[in-house]
């Protein structure tokens, strides 16, 4: 019924405009260029289920982080339980075990990858294109791009002299600072974008017995983009950037609290990280051919402490220190032959881990007690192809080819145990197109996923190794632009069959290690229509459906066949329109909302579904933009209750009201 009247409401507002709208010629919506196959091509002539946001779109949807790239692709869901410093991001029901670090969906800013969760929570600033690309592409992007890819690209600087400066003030004394410049240093030759940011907000929990806030959260973000180039064969970039987050405790409570948002620690906790990357871009054009390499250094370092009793007594204390370093180097090389166009690449990855995390109890058995540290030694080389063969102007077929070879080692220095294991897979991919005409497309898509195996080293001796985890991808799409493109209309259907899941197996009540004891299957549907109905008004709708279940998985506490996936939401949508006209006026309304989600594989706890309502009103001009927004307008309490085997309670943020300044 709230979810009715809240429709009601966009329904009235969005008819006080019509009369004076629809007489107005609609304006075309936007063709956008996009990189998801490693090569320029229209995003309405791609294959692949696609959640596009191009820097307008990042603008007015006040797009400026994942969470909020999430509640409008279908599918997706961005969950960072207790805002932990770190996401879990989950595509069509497909996450990763909390046990593992390693993610489901590779992330790829500038060509940076990031492949755990840690380091996941980028900060969006300056940003032209966000691709989100859905089902396995390891044919193209290797490991761990096994239930999808997130493809965000910083604007290139150019012969255009620009900047910004953003201001934002909000709900507990929320404070957001940021600005961005770029142009020539040489005409036609040297440029440079600059950009950076600065976010502080109170925190909502308090500790009684400290008397203090618990949960403020502070980080500071800068990027420097130097791009060069001599010829018009050849561009050079480096794109350079460093994230530092200082933030408070964990959004979290006991399931028992009275109050979740009060809490009795005897300490303090905070959640500190710097994360710094490097990417550097060679391009060289000529006739047909087209040479790139990508050379990329990423360092993450992570520190923090968390009391997870909740008491003013030592019974469970955590303290992490570790820093985790990647390296990439990739070499590509597209040929258009016009009919047949191809890529051939070659990859190399290394990632290295140090560190770890010491646990203080005065209860728990000596095993869960003192340092754990480790050293992680990951190295793997891949060889791809990918080909594009047009049989007549209808009709083409694209096919795909990767070897990867993936070396782990380990070094448990608590217990001084050395594990060493190796991994390897094909993944292929076929799939067919086939264009009605210039702007309708349907497809017919069949992939593998590949993710790497690995250890866990709290498991028993003997079990701390696990295998890699692979699926078969089976999926049909439609896309399409109609209307004199005022009308732009994507739909997909797919079936994923998993084998060798990756889930934590219990022993007993009190031990448990990662296998590969399960196979699931998930299923469902896509929907995205964005319509522009006039001149100044345009309609927005999304819709994922999704089922993901166990087909076999049980262990000694119980056979869970038949379940569902944690973290796998039945639904998610998100409803809108947005209002601009040519006086300055601005106004976007819009419903998101997910599904039931489980969050345990006996699927004894949940997360009921909820539905978010936000809204953004302002005024714009040439060089300057004033915006009121609300976030969550209606105060939804949508906090998890349950995590952790029904332990916790994870606590989001409540409704939050600001004003946003630009100026350009």
């Amino acid at each position: 019924m709230q979810i009715r009247k809240k429709g009601i409401a966009i329904s009235i507002i969005a008819s006080a405009f019509l009369v004076n709208l629809l007489a107005k010629e609609p304006v075309k919506l936007n063709e956008v260029i996009v990189t998801a196959q490693k090569s320029e091509e229209k995003v309405l002539d791609v294959p692949i289920s696609i959640t596009l946001f191009d820097e307008l779109a990042i603008e007015d949807q006040k797009v400026e982080s994942l969470k909020d790239i999430a509640r409008y692709t279908p599918n997706f869901l961005a969950s960072n339980p207790g805002d932990f410093g770190v996401i879990n991001p989950s595509i069509r029901g497909l996450n990763t075990d909390p046990s593992s670090a390693a993610t489901s969906v590779s992330m790829y800013i500038d060509g940076v990858p990031t492949f755990t969760t840690l380091g996941y929570d980028a900060i969006l600033e300056d940003i032209e294109r966000i691709e989100i690309l859905k089902a396995p592409q390891g044919t193209l992007y290797g490991k761990n791009a096994y239930a999808g890819v997130l493809n965000i690209l910083t604007k290139k600087p150019d012969n255009e002299k620009r900047g910004k400066i953003k201001v934002e003030l909000g709900s507990k004394k929320k404070r957001l600072l940021a600005f961005n410049v770029s142009g020539p240093i040489i005409e036609d030759e040297l440029f440079l974008g600059l950009s950076a940011r600065h976010y502080e907000k109170e925190g909502f929990m308090k500790n009684t017995y400290l008397n203090t806030r618990e949960n403020d959260r502070e980080n500071n973000f800068g990027k420097i983009y130097l791009r060069y180039t001599p010829s018009d064969n050849l561009e050079l970039s480096l794109i350079s950037s460093k994230v530092q987050r200082d933030d408070g405790s964990v959004s979290q409570n006991l399931s028992i609290a009275k109050d979740p948002k009060k809490i009795s620690s005897d300490i303090k906790g905070y959640i500190k990280s710097h994360t710094l990357s490097h990417a550097l871009n060679l391009v060289y054009n000529w006739d047909k051919y087209k040479f790139s390499s990508t050379t990329t250094y990423q360092k993450n370092r992570d520190y923090r402490l968390a009391d997870f009793d909740y008491k003013p007594i030592v019974e469970y204390h955590s303290y992490v220190d570790a820093s985790y370093v990647n390296k990439t180097q990739e070499f590509k090389l597209n040929v258009n032959e016009g009919k047949f166009n191809y890529l051939l690449g070659l990859v190399a990855d290394k990632f290295d881990k140090d560190g770890g995390y010491r646990i203080d109890s005065a209860f728990y058995p000596p095993s869960y007690k003192g340092q754990f540290d480790t050293i992680l030694d990951d190295k793997s080389y891949g060889v791809f192809a990918h080909a594009d063969y047009k049989i007549n102007d209808s009709f083409s077929i694209l096919g795909g080819l990767r070897y990867d070879k993936d070396e782990k080692s380990i070094k448990d220095l608590r217990n001084n145990v050395s594990l060493d294991s190796s991994y390897s897979e094909i993944s292929p991919k076929l799939a067919f197109k086939y264009q009605l005409n210039d702007k309708t497309m349907t497809y017919l898509n069949i992939a593998k996923g590949y993710k790497s195996g690995g250890f866990y080293q709290f498991a028993p001796s003997g079990k701390q190794a696990y295998d890699k985890e692979t699926l078969w991808n089976y999926e049909l799409g439609f896309k399409s632009s109609m209307l004199n493109d005022k009308l732009n209309l994507n739909a997909a259907l797919f079936y994923m069959d998993i084998s060798d899941m990756q889930v934590l197996t219990a022993i007993n009540a009190n031990q448990g290690y990662l296998s590969n004891a399960a196979s699931a299957t998930s299923k469902g549907a896509e929907l995205e229509i964005n319509y522009s109905l006039s001149n100044n008004l345009s309609l927005f709708s999304s819709l994922g459906i999704n089922q993901t279940k166990f087909d076999k998985f049980s262990d000694s506490k119980g056979n869970y066949s038949g379940n569902y996936n944690p973290y796998a939401p039945k639904y998610n949508y998100n409803l809108g329109f947005q209002y601009r006209d040519e006086r300055g006026l601005f106004l976007r309304t819009d419903i998101n909302g997910y599904g039931k989600t489980y969050l345990d594989k006996a699927n004894k706890f949940e997360k009921k579904a909820y539905s978010l309502v936000n809204t953004k009103i302002g005024y714009e001009s040439d060089s300057f933009e004033v915006y009121l927004y609300g976030n969550n307008i209606f105060d939804k309490n949508h906090d998890t209750v349950g995590y952790y085997e029904g332990q916790y309670t994870m606590l989001y943020p409540q409704r939050e009201i600001g004003i946003q300044l630009n100026y350009r």
